[in-house]
């Protein structure tokens, strides 16, 4: 077995989310990029298309959850796109249970799919569809670690300040308070849920401001937690260093990989 083979040079997460659940923003902030990302087809050739692949308006027919998109300014990373499952969308559900099982189970480490990020949207009424819900309950997807993403917390931030203000707290307070009690919250009514899904996601972030363009510190704390949370779910050791080598959005945790190397 060439050393190729038994070590990986990139890192390979599947992104998975309906629209406007925050992918697109999550990989240019964990990628530092501003632009969009190149796509190659299975066999590596470069795909032209029109529109951006990761944008919910762009032909069905240029998404593929076998293209890989890499950013030019984090070669290190390969994502790969589903667009998450509406009700009744039982052909995307089968598509990604495939996918993870053939990426999952390959002999090379090269090509296999190392985690999967599954984002939702805490602005939307229903934070999780029964197709979703299928997916972990259905899908067993081994040693490689689903984290799941809540996105948009700021919604959740302002419902908890509206609570607090109807409480009759100081505008002040409650608006210093607001995240925590957001937080909590969502402790208390959503973790018991995401907990006694059959298989849960082995870790759960949850991200705001990720759209305050003003604010680039906030964006990339964001994408630090993501990280960190990603190489804590990990099991495998040398996926942990060839993430840590692979992002370069969180400094403390390269210093503290190369403290226990």
């Amino acid at each position: 077995m060439t050393d190729e083979i038994r070590r990986p040079n990139r890192f390979r997460i599947l992104i998975i989310g309906r629209a406007n659940a925050g992918k697109t923003t999550i990989l240019r902030a964990v990628c530092g990029a501003e632009g969009e990302p190149n796509v190659y087809d299975q066999y590596g050739k470069e795909v032209r298309a029109s529109n951006s692949i990761l944008s919910p308006s762009s032909l069905r027919g240029e998404h593929n959850i076998e293209y890989s998109l890499i950013f030019p300014s984090s070669p290190g990373f390969v994502f790969h796109d589903s667009r998450g499952f509406e009700s009744g969308a039982v052909e995307e559900l089968e598509l990604v249970r495939e996918f993870i099982r053939k990426k999952a189970n390959l002999g090379s480490m090269k090509n296999q799919l190392h985690a999967i990020w599954y984002c939702f949207s805490t602005d939307s009424n229903r934070f999780m569809t029964a197709a979703e819900k299928e997916f972990f309950d259905t899908i067993d997807t081994g040693t490689v670690p689903v984290i799941a993403i809540f996105t948009k917390f700021d919604a959740l931030d302002a419902a908890a300040f509206r609570a607090l203000s109807d409480q009759g707290i100081p505008f002040a307070e409650a608006q210093r308070k607001a995240s925590e009690h957001a937080q909590e919250q969502f402790n208390q009514d959503l973790m018991p849920l995401i907990k006694q899904l059959v298989h849960p996601p082995r870790a759960v972030v949850c991200l705001r401001n990720m759209h305050n363009n003003s604010s680039p510190g906030t964006i990339q704390k964001a994408a630090s937690e993501l990280i960190e949370s990603t190489s804590a779910a990990l099991n495998d050791g040398a996926l942990k260093v060839l993430l840590v080598q692979t992002q370069r959005v969180n400094v403390e945790l390269c210093m503290k990989a190369a403290v226990e190397r």
